[in-house]
């Protein structure tokens, strides 16, 4: 894939192709080589940046993937916190509606106790 990417810039972005076709002219070759020669310096030189260029993106894409598995990473032990926090909440409430009967299932048993202390006093 790289290759075929680094292909397209000689025929996109350089005149090269054209520059490098024979000339027929009355001048003399020399102009035509220096011509060429820049050209395909500037041609080197895109060629440079574009990698250059796809290299940075490259770094780029690893670095926010990185820190997107970083900040799942994150969010995931948060919500392993929340729900312990939940687990810890809803023990929390079984244990006081436990507590709750148990109060509950005293209070009628001192109310009967008191009810037959009453009778037993009345008589």
């Amino acid at each position: 894939m790289m290759a075929n990417h680094l292909v397209k810039p000689d025929s996109r972005n350089c005149k090269r192709s054209r520059e490098l076709e024979p000339q027929v002219s009355d001048s003399p070759q020399v102009p035509s080589l220096e011509k060429s020669d820049s050209s395909f310096s500037e041609c080197s030189g895109l060629l440079y940046k574009e990698e250059t260029l796809e290299k940075d993106l490259s770094d780029m894409s690893k670095e926010i993937n990185l820190m997107l598995s970083t900040y799942a990473k994150l969010l995931s032990e948060r919500a392993a916190v929340d729900a312990s926090y939940i687990d810890e909440l809803d023990g929390l409430f079984k244990e006081a509606n436990i507590i709750e009967n148990f109060l509950e299932q005293k209070r009628e048993f001192v109310k009967q106790r008191f009810t037959l202390i009453t009778n037993t006093l009345h008589k």
